[in-house]
């Protein structure tokens, strides 16, 4: 069994199974559809539109696992005099109340929570999935494509969906320019995996978006996984976040007022949000550490490999990432 062949199976198994999606899908079109009809019938606020978002929309989710919760992310898009930014709260609740309405006499009232950002609809049968819903309020300043107001823990965001799910698509397409197995967003969906892995480090995914395209700008990607990924790290191991990480899809770099902070790694959509803001110069040199413990067992690893010793190929590339790159990289699975 080969390495390459190893690694066309790990990259399949660790995205969601097609039975998965098909399931989540037809979950979420049912609460969207019946939404739509219960918050026309409330009268209190209109429902313009519900837009896929997050892991799922990017094409980038993975498999449920103790780490890996699988989850749909929406954007609810409400308007109404009562719908601005300062409402956001209320609308949380309110988005609450009415999606328990729609499975009313099916699920408990603790599945149905008021994070931050969003509602989560927790489904404990079957699939086993979450559902978050985010309520978002128009706002055209940004001269984007479905812009508006999220709310978040620090206040409230402007954002796009749209924006944020364009930023992985064109890159996937332009990666796909390539010969060879590697896309963008499949290479996305392993930095995750790997930074799933990180305990206390463990990164948003919108850091994994920005911090693999800062890499693909950059050094591009090969005609194979192992190569690929090793410039992945291999630029991470030599930007060492020093510099700030930016981008020009929705604005244009060069005129950003870039924040103070230890380290800079813009949204590519909001140019005042700054993903890495809490980052200390400390968090800093770990997530590095980490970076450069990968990069030196994927080098170890492709060494074993063009010597032809497999299991020591791949007992280093299970140090990157975990004991499932062996069993999820089988012939049997």
């Amino acid at each position: 069994m080969s390495i390459k062949g190893r690694f066309e199976r790990f990259t399949k198994n660790i995205r969601p199974t097609d039975e998965h999606i098909d399931e989540a899908n037809r979950q979420v079109d049912y609460m969207v559809e019946r939404l739509h009809g219960i918050v026309a019938g409330d009268g209190s606020f209109t429902l313009e539109k519900v837009l896929r978002a997050g892991s799922n929309a990017k094409h980038t989710s993975l498999r449920r696992t103790a780490e890996n919760i699988f989850d749909v992310d929406l954007g609810a898009y409400y308007s109404g005099k009562g719908a601005t930014k300062q409402k956001l709260d209320t609308l949380l609740h309110f988005t609450r109340d009415r999606l328990a309405e729609i499975y009313e006499n099916v699920k408990s009232r603790d599945d149905f929570e008021v994070l931050s950002s969003a509602v989560r609809v927790k489904f404990r049968s079957g699939i086993k999935l979450n559902v978050d819903v985010a309520p978002i309020i128009r706002d055209d300043s940004l001269g984007l494509v479905n812009g508006g107001w999220i709310p978040r823990a620090d206040g409230w965001r402007l954002t796009s969906v749209t924006a944020h799910n364009d930023f992985v698509r064109t890159r996937s397409a332009r990666s796909g320019k390539v010969s060879g197995p590697v896309k963008f967003n499949r290479l996305v969906r392993m930095v995750k995996w790997w930074n799933n892995l990180r305990a206390d480090l463990v990164q948003p995914s919108i850091f994994c978006d920005l911090v693999t395209a800062a890499a693909f700008e950059n050094v591009g990607v090969t005609n194979e996984w192992r190569t690929s990924l090793i410039q992945v790290f291999g630029f991470l191991r030599k930007h060492q976040f020093l510099s700030p990480i930016v981008f020009s899809d929705c604005y244009d770099a060069r005129k950003v007022k870039l924040p103070k902070d230890a380290v800079v790694v813009m949204d590519s959509v909001n140019p005042g949000n700054n993903v890495t803001g809490l980052w200390t110069d400390e968090t800093r040199r770990a997530y590095l550490e980490q970076v450069q413990n990968a990069h030196d067992s994927m080098m170890y690893a492709r060494s074993f490999e063009l010597d032809g010793d497999e299991e020591g190929a791949v007992d280093r590339w299970c140090e990157v990432f975990g004991d499932e790159f062996r069993d999820l990289s089988e012939e049997d699975n």
